[in-house]
């Protein structure tokens, strides 16, 4: 192969204007705006957000004798149910039972949520923002051994049994975040989806990153909200979520008022908060199916007295209670069912890595 030397001069100078177009064009395209992009996670942990940062504070009758609820369960609390004269097992109709159990319910201030709106006098205190929050389903469940004198992010003892038999058998969820820059603030789209299969686990029996999920066609569990980035914290502050979900969890997750606040971590990965006002009888299926480490009848009787949004027009009874979950997520590639890559998985941090990390708790 020859030189350019032996080109001529016009050869010559063709070729210094394609080393100089060589060295300059990357550097111009980078001064323009970043493209659209989105990055794609799968949900890797999901449960009640615990709070017992204070035990005796949160359920002093409890902390008196060094009890919980839970222990409350024996000779000298026997519940009954009838129905048409007859008697019924009470985990499956705590309806009926004759008698509320008044359950000793959480009286500390502090618990994670977001202001959904609701009375003063109802309002904790977030532990990490310090804003004033709604949490009535903490309210009521509290002082129960499977959440009590958990610290978080601990999970509750049945919802980790059925969360991780879930994990392994039901398909997954995935959530896509959409931006014009993702590694700033700004405005995004954050659409939710079931996967057509179960999540991936490592080594560890965590949940790998990077595996790429098709999304179910299906739009039962798809949910698509509007947020932002902010000071690398992504924020969504109204909407409507719907996902399906199965036993031995929960059957869905249905949050109306819906709000989400996830820390972006150095790895790529987020963590945080989904709450909103959920329907307390879907919540309670988990706990009226799977009796045995809970108190079905114990929860139904102070859900339905703490429940606090969408009254029933015929009865009164409010249909809905304020909800708060804690959630994790790993970067993962989505596709839909034809091949098309819609979300890739990314390991940086959302917003500028120095907004993140001063925004985590």
């Amino acid at each position: 192969m020859r030189s350019d030397r032996t080109y001529g001069p016009a050869a010559r100078i063709l070729s210094r204007v394609a080393l100089l177009a060589a060295v300059v064009l990357p550097s111009v395209l980078s001064a323009t705006p970043a493209a659209a992009e989105t990055r794609g996670y799968v949900i890797s942990w999901f449960a009640t957000a615990v709070n017992t940062r204070d035990f005796a504070t949160d359920c002093p009758l409890a902390a008196k004798d060094n009890k919980t609820a839970a222990d409350a369960l024996g000779p000298a609390r026997k519940d009954t149910a009838m129905v048409d004269g007859k008697p019924v097992p009470t985990s499956s109709y705590p309806a009926a039972v004759q008698k509320d159990p008044d359950i000793e319910t959480i009286k500390g201030k502090f618990a994670y949520g977001f202001d959904l709106g609701g009375p003063a006098k109802n309002k904790f205190v977030d532990p990490d923002t310090g804003g004033k929050v709604d949490n009535q389903l903490w309210r009521a469940i509290g002082c129960h051994s499977n959440f009590a004198r958990r610290p978080p992010p601990e999970m509750p003892y049945s919802e980790a049994l059925g969360w991780n038999a879930m994990l392994d058998s039901a398909p997954g969820w995935v959530m896509q975040i959409s931006g014009a820059d993702l590694s700033h603030d700004g405005p995004v789209t954050v659409t939710l989806d079931r996967a057509l299969r179960h999540v991936e686990r490592d080594a560890r029996g965590g949940v790998r990153n990077n595996v790429t999920y098709i999304i179910d066609p299906a739009t039962r569990s798809h949910n698509e909200l509007s947020g932002e980035i902010k000071r690398g914290v992504l924020n969504i502050t109204s909407g409507v979520i719907f996902m399906v979900a199965d036993l031995p969890f929960y059957t869905q997750v249905d949050l109306a008022n819906a709000h989400i606040r996830m820390n972006s971590d150095n790895d790529g990965s987020l963590e945080g908060y989904w709450g909103g006002h959920a329907d307390w009888h879907a919540w309670m299926y988990l706990y009226t199916a799977r009796p045995a480490a809970s108190d079905p009848v114990g929860f139904y009787w102070a859900l339905r007295k703490l429940a606090d949004a969408d009254p029933d027009p015929a009865t009164g009874q409010n249909r809905r209670i304020s909800t708060t979950w804690r959630m994790q997520a790993v970067p993962a590639f989505l596709a839909n069912v034809d091949g098309k890559v819609l979300a890739t998985a990314s390991s940086e941090p959302l917003g500028s890595p120095s907004q993140a990390a001063a925004a985590l708790p």
